[in-house]
Formats: C-alpha cells, sequence, structure tokens
C-alpha cells in the first residue's frame, strides 16, 4: 500500500468486471447506456454522486471510454467540468483545454477519484481473435464488444474518502458492515450484562445486523473512541446510568445529539 495513497492504492484490489457481447453497434451502444444507469443506481445507493466523464482508454483502448469520477481533494486524478453544460472530461484526454468543448466557455479543474470504468471496444479485440458470429444473412461478422468494471476495494476507500470526519469513518446505511454498534458499559455488571445480550438477540431476530463490543477489560472511553473510528451508522450504549431510566442511549454516528430510549421501544426505533 502506498503511504500517500492510502486505502486507494492497495496493490490487490478485487472487481466487478463484466464483458457484452453484440450482433450490432445500436446494440452495443444501448447496453452501454443500461451500464452506465444501473453504475449510478448502485453509487446512488453508496452515497455517492459520481461524473460521468469522457476518458482516454488508453492500453485497452477501444473506440470510446468514460470513468465514474467521485470529486474529492484527495483524488489523483484531474477532470475537467463545465458549468453550463455538465460536459465533463478527464485532463488525460483532454490535455491543454480549457475552454469547453460544447458550448465554449471556461472550464473547471477538480481533484476526483475514478470508482469506475466503462469501454466500448467495438471490434478491436474479436477482430484480433477471430471472435465472429453468423448474422442474419449467413454472413460472418466480428463481435461487437464492451467492459465495464468497478473496483469494489476502490469503491469502499472512495466512501470513506467522502464519509468520516476527524474521529474516523461514517459508513452511509446501505454500505455499512453493521448497523448497529451495541456498547454495555460495565459488561461485567451482571444487569448490564443481561440487557445488553436480550437487546442483542432481539436486534438480531429482526434481520438487524449488530457488531457487540462485550469486552470487559476495555474503558468506556476507548470502547467509544473504536466505535468512532469504525463508523457503524447507529450506537446503542447501556450502562448504570441508562438502566436507572430503565433505557438505553442511542447516537447517530456524525452527529452530536444523544437520546434516552426505553428497553421495551427499542425495536420501534427506525433504523
Amino acid at each position: 500500500m502506498r503511504a500517500t495513497g492510502g486505502l486507494l492504492r492497495v496493490k490487490e484490489f478485487v472487481m466487478k468486471d463484466l464483458y457484452s457481447f453484440h450482433s450490432s453497434r445500436d446494440n452495443a451502444a444501448e447496453f452501454y447506456q443500461k451500464v452506465k444507469n444501473a453504475y449510478f443506481r448502485i453509487f446512488n445507493r453508496c452515497g455517492l454522486k459520481p461524473v460521468y466523464v469522457e476518458a482516454d482508454p488508453g492500453t485497452i483502448g477501444g473506440e470510446l471510454s468514460h470513468e465514474f469520477m467521485v470529486l474529492s481533494e484527495t483524488g489523483e486524478d484531474k477532470v475537467l467540468i463545465c458549468q453550463k453544460c455538465n460536459f465533463a472530461g478527464n485532463v488525460e484526454k483532454f490535455k491543454g483545454i480549457n475552454i469547453c468543448p460544447r458550448c465554449k466557455v471556461p472550464l473547471r479543474k477538480f481533484s476526483s477519484i475514478e470508482s469506475a470504468h466503462a469501454f466500448y471496444l467495438g471490434t478491436k479485440y474479436s477482430k484480433v481473435m477471430q471472435a465472429n458470429f453468423v448474422d442474419k444473412n449467413g454472413k460472418s461478422q466480428p463481435i461487437i464488444m464492451g467492459c465495464y468494471g468497478i473496483g469494489l476495494g476502490r469503491l469502499m476507500a472512495t466512501i470513506v474518502e467522502v464519509y468520516h470526519d476527524e474521529r474516523g469513518i461514517i459508513w452511509p446505511k446501505e454500505v455499512a458492515p453493521f448497523q448497529i454498534h451495541l456498547i454495555p458499559i460495565e459488561i461485567s455488571n451482571s444487569r448490564i450484562k443481561k440487557v445488553s445480550e436480550k437487546i442483542y438477540r432481539d436486534l438480531q431476530k429482526t434481520g438487524i445486523e449488530v457488531l457487540y463490543d462485550d469486552r470487559e477489560d476495555v474503558s468506556a472511553g476507548e470502547k467509544f473512541a473504536e466505535a468512532d473510528l469504525i463508523g457503524i451508522p447507529l450506537r446503542i450504549v447501556v450502562s448504570e446510568r441508562t438502566l436507572k431510566k430503565d433505557c438505553a442511549e442511542i447516537k447517530k454516528r456524525g452527529e452530536k445529539r444523544v437520546r434516552f430510549v426505553k428497553i421495551s421501544q427499542i425495536l420501534n426505533v427506525k433504523f
């Protein structure tokens, strides 16, 4: 891992790869658009708003290429964006250009993180490999291809870059590894332990994923600090103080407000 790139520059990564094969350019272009729309839905669920950027196909090649760029100061890519017509291009492809090629207004440059890529390959590889199909007229034709990918590790790292504060990660609900971080304070206290374990079991029965910090040799301060660092969306604390009110303390990660909820009403809280 490169120190300057943090989570964004790992040496191994997992890709969601997709390849498409078509009999016509119209069909290939239609599918290319479907993938674009699907990727935007994926990013939207992840809490990200990427910019769809014209890009240089590079060594992979092909006739057309687009990147999904998330604007971020920590990003190593540079993109040019028109504030009037929404044209967007990677600086690698549009070197030296500072005026929008569509509407002729000045372009703005932003740092960004590449989170997905799409290539309209055309017949670049099928011709070389002689990967042909027989059309409706009985004529052999090269397959028209496209390829598309999202780096899963890169996607996760991008979410962290966008959603964090000085204390740690703030996971969006849709992609959080757990929905709730359950923290009993002084778990050696039998009542605290009993109530905490019941909350844990009840939440799991409803399908809610819970990270249960049942360590006995760790202070409350350490547990809270680690909870902020890990960044689970909702923190539930059970302590002697909360149980005096027959309550648990609930706090959303990234918010300062703390509220008390009756133990009997925890399952009714909207997570």
